[in-house]
């Protein structure tokens, strides 16, 4: 059974901690918190995103502004231990616990899904992908209500396709959609159709589903809690992660060093996001 509080609003207790990661906000917090704070979004039916930011996500942020205000009114979960690291250099509140992945992140979701009756709607990946993980995900929770769409549509705001993948979100009766598409993709296709998406919550989830589908394998949970998975997955797949693991965060440190030394501005400059529940 749906939640039914239509037009309440927040205990604003329930927000999340914001953290300054370098001109970025972000939004510590456990599983747990996580898991607590999209049931309250859906329990008041409070419209809402929740992104997650990790040193990929960081860079683009620090490297281009329009990417840094599609991160704008968003909760941003941290996802991956080097977050976690320069929040404790620059003298943020950060915790191991806080470290949260969507690899760890989604079962426990699913099945606060399945436990409190909420229909789930996942958008992006490929059509095996899609077909597979939802496959995988109906046999783990049977009860739980959930569909989706591969990402293989025309995502242009107005299109034919995009106006029927969200006409069929918005039939579904959807409480929680989770988009994978990839950052900053999902993140602009969140921001340009938000308005139209009746979901109380919008997550965004990259290649999770590929993770629950099996087409890639998950790494041991060892190496994420210390922070070592960006190897497994390097070596997994070099060509598609080369860049990422082995460029991008020497031209992050880069940046942060002449930030930190006032050499350079960041692109995250008149940025700041809105509280939950605030006006637009």
């Amino acid at each position: 059974m749906n939640e039914t509080h239509e037009n309440l609003t927040l205990d604003p207790s329930f927000h999340l901690r914001r953290q300054d990661c370098f001109g970025v906000h972000v939004n510590p917090g456990t599983i747990d918190n996580y898991v607590d704070h999209v049931q309250n979004l859906v329990k008041y039916r409070q419209k809402w995103q929740i992104f997650y930011i990790n040193v990929h996500s960081l860079y683009l942020c620090l490297k281009d502004a329009s990417i840094c205000r599609l991160f704008r009114d968003a909760s941003l979960m941290v996802d991956g231990m080097p977050i976690i690291a320069l929040l404790r250099l620059i003298g943020a509140q950060a915790t191991r616990q806080e470290r949260v992945t969507w690899v760890d992140f989604i079962w426990p979701l699913l099945q606060r899904a399945q436990i409190r009756g909420w229909r789930v709607f996942w958008v992006g990946n490929t059509p095996e992908a899609m077909r597979n993980g939802l496959a995988v995900v109906r046999s783990r929770y049977p009860t739980l209500t959930i569909d989706g769409v591969d990402g293989y549509f025309d995502t242009t705001a107005g299109s034919e396709d995009n106006r029927g993948v969200i006409e069929r979100m918005n039939d579904f009766g959807t409480d929680v959609c989770i988009v994978g598409m990839g950052t900053p993709r999902q993140e602009s296709w969140v921001k340009e159709n938000r308005s139209l998406i009746d979901a109380p919550v919008v997550l965004t989830a990259g290649a999770c589903l590929e993770y629950v589908s099996g087409a890639v394998a998950t790494p041991p949970r060892w190496m994420g809690r210390w922070g070592l998975e960006w190897s497994y997955r390097l070596f997994e797949n070099p060509g598609r992660f080369a860049r990422r693991y082995l460029v991008e965060p020497w031209a992050l440190l880069g940046m942060l060093l002449l930030q930190s030394l006032g050499l350079r501005r960041s692109g995250c400059e008149n940025s700041l996001p809105r509280e939950i529940g605030s006006e637009s």
